[in-house]
């Protein structure tokens, strides 16, 4: 092959990229900034705080207030501090369940408790949580179906501590699955499908402790 009269070289032509591969390899780069292919952004709890609702699958809860209570002592002796969380429950389910008890350490919880993760800051006593619907002298423990039921939640302070100024709970939901029996069951909305995968926090709530009061 000769060259061009003048020993000139022709100039390269320019090499055409299609835009539809410009767009792909666009893509596939912000694809891998945010995480990978067919993963998605994790969905953050929603952050609620006093007098707001959460719809728990099998509950509708209401966080109302945080507060301190105090016990008078009798007999020699001392008197109690307590912190006391109050919620208004509806029983959305077709049975009766009880309140059971929140999570303990490395103890599962029960019932409706059980979607009460976790407490900042976490409160050591040895009773943990106690759950109760009052009712003038006499209290009890069991939500009934269609029912709004006012629960206190009570912590025993330890002697000589300040009451925190806020507290914040992590709650989960329930969802309806497959029991033992093939039947129905409410169980905690896990997070992730690993079969030892923690129930999933569906919110944050964060409520100021109202201080002062007595029992």
């Amino acid at each position: 092959m000769t060259s061009p009269p003048g020993g000139e070289t022709r100039p390269r032509r320019p090499v055409a990229v299609p835009i539809a591969a410009l767009l792909a390899a666009t893509g596939l780069g912000v694809t891998a900034a945010l995480g990978g292919l067919g993963e998605t952004p994790e969905k953050p709890p929603k952050q609620l705080g006093p007098g707001s609702s959460l719809d728990q699958g099998e509950f509708t809860t209401t966080f109302v207030e945080s507060r301190t209570a105090a016990e008078p002592g009798r007999f020699g002796i001392p008197g109690k501090r307590f912190l006391e969380v109050v919620l208004k429950v509806t029983n959305k389910g077709e049975e009766t369940t009880e309140l059971g008890s929140p999570p303990q350490g490395k103890t599962p919880g029960f019932f409706f408790a059980a979607s009460l993760l976790k407490m900042t800051p976490e409160i050591k006593s040895d009773l943990g949580a106690v759950l109760s619907i009052p009712d003038g002298d006499v209290s009890s423990t069991q939500l009934h179906p269609g029912t709004t039921s006012t629960v206190v939640i009570r912590y025993e302070l330890p002697r000589g501590s300040r009451p925190p100024k806020k507290v914040q709970f992590d709650v989960g939901a329930f969802e309806l699955s497959e029991g033992f029996n093939l039947d129905p069951a409410w169980t905690l909305v896990a997070d992730g499908d690993a079969a030892d995968a923690p129930p999933e926090v569906a919110a944050q709530v964060t409520l100021p402790v109202r201080q002062g009061g007595t029992v």
